[in-house]
Formats: C-alpha cells, sequence, structure tokens
C-alpha cells in the first residue's frame, strides 16, 4: 500500500471461541452479511454469504475449516489461509481467511469479484461474446520454456494447440482472431492491442510451463487478472502497484467466470495434478480490455507432462477442453442476458 507494509499480528482466540462458529454466528439466511476491517482490509462474514445460497456449513475447530456444501459441490476455507478448495478445484484468494469475533470471514473483494460472480453468473452484467481472440504465447526468437533435454519448445505447441481451438470454434456464433498464425515474436502488449483492436469479447492465452530445478513439479494453472487492491496469488506482501487499476480490472467478474470455466474443464478432461486456479498481473491480462484468461497447460519441465505435451491427441484433448470451456462460460452469458430481460 504506497510502499507501506501493514503487519497485521492474529491472536489465536480461545479454542471454545473457534468451537462456537457455528452458534455465535450464525445469521439468519436473509441478514446481510456482516463486515469487518482486519489489517486495513474489507472483511466479509463467510456464513451469511453462502448460507444465503443455499449451502449449509459445517466447522471444524481442529482444522479451523468452515466446510459448504450443497447440491452444486463443496467450498472449503481455511483459516489463516488464501488457499481454498472450490466446487472441486483447488482456487487461491487475494487475502488469507480470517477468524474475527467468533467467525469466519473472507475478503469483500474475493467475495463480490470472484467467487460471487462464479456462483451467481446470472447477477453479472453482461455483453454478447462475439468476438475471441485466441493468443498462442511466445514465437519468434522468444522459445518460451523448453524441456529438461532441450528438445521440445514451449512456442511450437502453444501455437499447435491454438490452431486446433481455432478449427473447433469455427463455425459458431461469434469471429474467431489469432495474435499469431506461424513462428511469429510479438510483443506482449502488442498482443492485448490486438485483441482490443479486434473488440475481443474474450481473450485466451495458451502456455505451457517450467520449472528450474524442480522436475517433479507437474500440472495444469488458469490465470485471470488480479483485482485492485489486492495480491496476486505469488505476491507475499502488498506493493504499490495493487493499487493501480487496470484496464482489464473492468472485467474482473466475467474473467472469474471464465478462468472457472477453463480450469473446470482442463481438469476434467487432461485428469491432471491441479496446480490451482490463481491471479497474476501478466501484461496480456492486465492490458486486455476484455474479460480474459492465461493457461499453463503442463510443464515442460516434468518429463511425463512433457511426453503427454508432446503427443498431437493430448494437444487435441488441450484444445477440445478449451473449446467446452468457451461454451459454457458462453452459456453462462447467456443465463445473465435472459435474466436481465425479465
Amino acid at each position: 500500500m504506497a510502499g507501506l507494509l501493514i503487519v497485521v499480528v492474529i491472536f489465536a482466540a480461545p479454542s471454545d471461541s473457534l468451537q462456537a462458529e457455528p452458534s455465535r454466528s450464525r445469521p439468519k439466511t436473509d441478514q446481510t452479511p456482516a463486515k469487518v476491517t482486519l489489517g486495513g482490509i474489507n472483511y466479509t462474514e463467510a456464513r451469511a454469504v453462502f448460507t444465503h445460497l443455499g449451502f449449509k456449513a459445517k466447522w471444524d475447530a481442529k482444522t479451523q475449516m468452515l466446510r459448504f456444501s450443497s447440491s452444486a459441490g463443496e467450498l472449503v476455507f481455511t483459516a489463516g489461509s488464501r488457499e481454498a478448495s472450490f466446487l472441486g478445484m483447488r482456487i487461491f484468494l487475494g487475502e488469507p481467511a480470517l477468524v474475527a469475533k467468533g467467525a469466519l470471514y473472507l475478503s469483500s473483494i474475493d467475495v463480490e469479484r470472484f467467487l460471487l460472480p462464479i456462483l451467481r453468473p446470472e447477477r453479472n452484467a453482461a455483453r454478447p461474446l462475439k468476438v475471441i481472440v485466441i493468443d498462442a504465447g511466445h514465437g519468434g526468437n522468444d522459445s518460451g520454456a523448453r524441456s529438461a533435454d532441450k528438445k521440445l519448445d514451449e512456442k511450437t505447441f502453444t501455437l499447435d494447440v491454438a490452431k486446433r481451438l481455432q478449427r473447433l470454434l469455427a463455425g459458431g456464433d461469434w469471429r474467431v482472431v489469432m495474435t499469431r498464425t506461424d513462428d511469429t515474436y510479438i510483443a506482449l502488449p502488442e498482443r492485448a492491442t490486438a485483441a482490443n483492436a479486434a473488440r475481443a469479447d474474450l481473450f485466451i492465452s495458451i502456455h505451457f510451463n517450467a520449472v528450474a530445478n524442480g522436475p517433479s513439479v507437474r500440472g495444469t494453472e488458469t490465470y485471470v487478472l488480479t483485482p485492485r487492491f489486492q495480491r496476486s496469488t505469488s505476491s507475499a506482501k502488498a506493493s504499490p502497484e495493487d493499487k493501480v487499476a487496470q484496464p482489464g480490472n473492468q472485467h474482473d467478474t466475467w474473467s472469474a467466470v471464465l478462468g472457472y470455466h477453463v480450469h473446470r474443464q482442463l481438469l476434467a478432461k487432461l485428469k491432471t495434478e491441479d496446480r490451482g486456479y490463481k491471479r497474476a498481473r501478466f501484461a496480456v491480462l492486465r492490458l486486455a480490455d476484455c474479460p480474459s484468461v492465461l493457461v499453463e497447460a503442463g510443464y515442460l519441465s516434468n518429463a511425463d507432462d512433457a511426453r503427454r505435451i508432446a503427443d498431437a491427441s493430448y494437444r487435441g484433448d488441450i484444445a477440445e477442453a478449451l473449446a467446452s470451456a468457451i461454451n459454457a462460460y458462453s452459456a453462462s452469458l447467456g443465463s445473465a442476458a435472459r435474466a436481465a430481460a425479465k
């Protein structure tokens, strides 16, 4: 926050206080959720938010977890942690869940710009999906990630997946634009500029990952833009850039919905390790003036992931998962449009 690091010290509450969470803070479902400020950050009481949507709550004092369940699935939040389980996927919040006044609270930004948009997309104002921009990461002299044996380049596989996705989307109710169709280098800002020039309604950037000295790391990650006033998933503390509004932040709610469908479909189709649905301020996400998502579909530095990525049929599976996600996202837009017309 403008260079000032605020350290919040949370004293452990007596165990009977935490055990009492379900009864001490069980509001009626028609109540407005309680709000508090903790360490200069606005928080909203979690139980009231999700019970109002039909979830049943259960507090576990031993694990410090508040679990919500319904026919839609399960939500699990842990006191002191930014990581949560959300409808069967691993997600990362901007701020940790915290216990205060005998109840579990979530950052208000996480509730309003990330979680609720996913659970109730029909509450979001929607614009029609007419133009989809597919961005094949890297290219030209930028090879991107490479396999351990240096034989596999990210740029080759991102373009292959992008072209497969383009073919799957062809003939739909939208126009599909590619940021590159060959082995060409395109600067990151230019990719977002191309999307904005095309008046994109959806931007998807395709990547593969690698990590130095971590051959065991594998799996799939999905990123959307970090909301203003929040830390990115990789950030341990606040920084001045957190306060800067980016063009992409105008679309936080629909980016949240898009990212949810993308991550869910990738996990279901690929049966890969869930590395998490995360937030970051990558240039293409910051500058694209539309709902946007960046996919890290696997780790070339992991031998098993690299073997699968090198398989054309597996890259076809990635493209099919992304196409399914875009269709599910389009259905969410349609639901919101119908709700607004009532």
